[in-house]
């Protein structure tokens, strides 16, 4: 069983690796905050949830693989 955690504990890391990307790419892209407002718009906050969802997914995953018993 913790072969099978440990797979989708490296699945969960490069889902959370690719949301990080994907949101830095759209930050990166945003204009400097010291000389201009930006607004969030629906699809920045989605991606700013894809990368919480993840982190979530991935720390419970981890937490599950210190809890079960290596085979």
């Amino acid at each position: 069983m913790s072969d099978d955690v440990a797979v989708r504990v490296m699945a969960a890391r490069g889902v959370l690796q690719t949301a990080r990307d994907n949101l830095d790419a759209v930050v990166a892209g945003l204009p400097d905050g010291a000389t201009d407002n930006a607004m969030a718009t629906p699809a920045l906050l989605q991606l700013v949830l894809s990368v919480v969802r993840a982190r979530r997914n991935l720390e419970g995953l981890e937490s599950l693989l210190t809890r079960t018993p290596a085979t």
